[in-house]
Order: C-alpha cells, then sequence, then structure tokens
C-alpha cells in the first residue's frame, strides 16, 4: 500500500474516532440533562423537573405532556399549564398571554425564578397589572430571600410564617396560581417528599398537565439535527458520515484506475422550449389551455388594461375550451388592441 493512501486510511480512522467521542459525550449530556436550563422537565439532575413530569405521567388517569410551542398552541381548556422557572421579566412581557390562556378555562401554575434583587427591576409591571408585590429579605442565612405581597383577591396557598410563598387568583373560567420559588418542583425536592402538598395545590382539579418548555428556551424546531435527535438517528448519521469519508478516501486514491476514453461521446439534449411543451402537454388538457394561460396572464398583468377588455378576454377563456389555438390569439387580440372595444 502507498505511503498516501496510508495517511488518507489513518486521517479517516482518526475522524471517525473523534466523531464517535463527540456523539457519545453529547448523548451523555442530554441523557443527564446538563445541556437543558434549570427546572426544564427534560432535566434529570436535582436542578430539573424530569422526576416530577415522569412520575405524573406514569400515574393512572394522568395525561402529562411537554409543550415547545407558543403560547397559541396550548390547549384551549381543561388543563393546568406549569411554567417552571419564569424569569420576572418574561412573566411581565406575556402577562396579557397567560391571563388569555386562563381565562379560557385552563389553571395557570407559574413559579419563578429570581436570582437577585436586581431581577426587581420588572416587577413594576406586575404590581401594576396584578397588583402583587415582591418582597425581598436581604438578611443573610434565609431560607426563603424573596416573598410575596397580594391584595385581598388573591387568596393564599402557601406561606411560612408571616412570608407568602403562593398565591392564586381566578381569571375567566380559570385561575393564576404564582409561586416565587421553583424550588418545589426540582428533582430533589420531589425525592424528599416534603413539599408534594405545595405541588398538588400547583396543579389543582385537571388530569391533563403540561409542561411549558417553551419559555425557557427549548423550542420546537425542524432541522435535521433535531429529528436526528428525537429519533435517536446519531449513530445513523455518524455511519453515514464514516461511509461517505470512505468514499472520499477511494475516490481520490485513484484505485483502480480510469480507463482512457476511446472516443469522443456527443450527448445530444432537448430545447427548453421542447421541454415547457412536454410539461404543458403532461400536466395542462387541450381544453383547459386557454383558462390557464389566462390565469397566469392575470397574475402578472392585473390593472394593466381596460376593466371591458378583461371581461371581453375571459369570456374568451371560458368559451374557447374546443378551439385552444383560436382562443389564445383571440385573447392576445383584444388584451394588445389598439382603440375602443
Amino acid at each position: 500500500m502507498k505511503r498516501g493512501k496510508v495517511a488518507w486510511l489513518i486521517a479517516v480512522l482518526l475522524a471517525a474516532g473523534f466523531a464517535y467521542g463527540a456523539l457519545r459525550l453529547f448523548g451523555i449530556q442530554f441523557a443527564v440533562g446538563e445541556v437543558y436550563p434549570p427546572y426544564s422537565s427534560l432535566r434529570s439532575d436535582p436542578r430539573g423537573a424530569k422526576l416530577l413530569f415522569d412520575s405524573l405521567k406514569s400515574m393512572p388517569g394522568i395525561r402529562a405532556e411537554r409543550n415547545f410551542l407558543p403560547p397559541e398552541y396550548l390547549p384551549d381548556h381543561g388543563a393546568t399549564i406549569l411554567f417552571l422557572g419564569m424569569a420576572v421579566g418574561s412573566l411581565v412581557e406575556n402577562l396579557k398571554v397567560l391571563e388569555r390562556e386562563a381565562s379560557r378555562g385552563n389553571r395557570i401554575a407559574i413559579a419563578l425564578q429570581i436570582d437577585s434583587v436586581s431581577s426587581f427591576g420588572d416587577s413594576k409591571a406586575l404590581q401594576d397589572s396584578w397588583h402583587v408585590k415582591l418582597d425581598p429579605d436581604t438578611a443573610k442565612g434565609r431560607t426563603h430571600r424573596f416573598s410575596l405581597g397580594a391584595p385581598e383577591e388573591w387568596r393564599v396557598l402557601d406561606r411560612v410564617g408571616p412570608k407568602v410563598l403562593a398565591i392564586e387568583k381566578g381569571f375567566g373560567k380559570g385561575t393564576v396560581a404564582l409561586f416565587v420559588e421553583s424550588s418545589d418542583f426540582t428533582n430533589e425536592s420531589t425525592v424528599a417528599g416534603d413539599r408534594l402538598p405545595q405541588v398538588s395545590a400547583a396543579i389543582g382539579p385537571f388530569s391533563h398537565i403540561v409542561f411549558d418548555e417553551q419559555h425557557l428556551g427549548i423550542a420546537e424546531g425542524g432541522s435535521i439535527m433535531d429529528l436526528a435527535r428525537r429519533f435517536r438517528l446519531t449513530g445513523l448519521m455518524a455511519g453515514m458520515a464514516l461511509v461517505a469519508a470512505l468514499f472520499l478516501w477511494r475516490n481520490a486514491a485513484g484505485f483502480p484506475p480510469q480507463a482512457p476514453a476511446t472516443m469522443e461521446t456527443r450527448l445530444s439534449g432537448r430545447t427548453s422550449q421542447a421541454g415547457l411543451l412536454t410539461l404543458l402537454r403532461r400536466h395542462v388538457p387541450p381544453r383547459e389551455l386557454p383558462a390557464a394561460c389566462w390565469q397566469e396572464w392575470l397574475n402578472g398583468n392585473r390593472g394593466q388594461v381596460s376593466a371591458a377588455r378583461m371581461e371581453r378576454a375571459a369570456e374568451i377563456a371560458r368559451t374557447g375550451a374546443d378551439r385552444p389555438l383560436e382562443a389564445a390569439r383571440e385573447i392576445a387580440a383584444v388584451l394588445h388592441g389598439k382603440g375602443a372595444l
């Protein structure tokens, strides 16, 4: 084997090994869920909510699903829609949308993710619209660093001492439940089992439960890689990439040698006009040809001739099915004629 072929073979094997290692690493990360944001139902580490989703889905009579589409595609009524790990700014931007989804007859359960006191800069609109105030507790060592201040129209669902941690209010045919923390819904909290009453209060009476992932940035995609990950075709794609690399290496190596050309070969083709005629004969019946030509002319030239000429041409197109060529010539004469019709 020549030295060049050996070098190509080594390069292909190294590329295949690197591709396998990269796909293996991505597969491990996707299995654990570290690539997903905190509080996602696709994440299986302590900061995710996959255990809660799987537990609800395995219960008889409960229908649990994920949503990766915009709010317009959420259920019309009769469902509990969980927005876990929602930022205050995202909540403020979607207040009207959430009110609309609740008024249809859904239960909208929102669990906030507040990282710092600086996040409260977005809460003014929340206080103006829903009259809900976010209260920080800056003392060190506090278990609950934030709490809710709400007027009487909101019902308290959970409190620890003087701090209100969850409230709810009716909107139209449904309700909105607001939780100041998302930690009750994590895998760690689900394993501990000490906050299950609060989770049950958030879910409410409905058996159809939707975990919204779209607000976390996990949206439905139509790319090839998204489909490959969904149907677990990454291994197949790696194999196809290896086959393609071997094909390129085989052709670059020049084995076996290409046979010399013995005679010049000329290929005759068809003109574009002949191809157009073939397409017309295959897809447009002769009786429909005048009407089809007239419709195509209207798509690009409507408004360039008078209404009387257009009406006359349309009449010829309707009645000229038995004589397509004469009808086309008459339509052209009407459209390009001079003077009064």
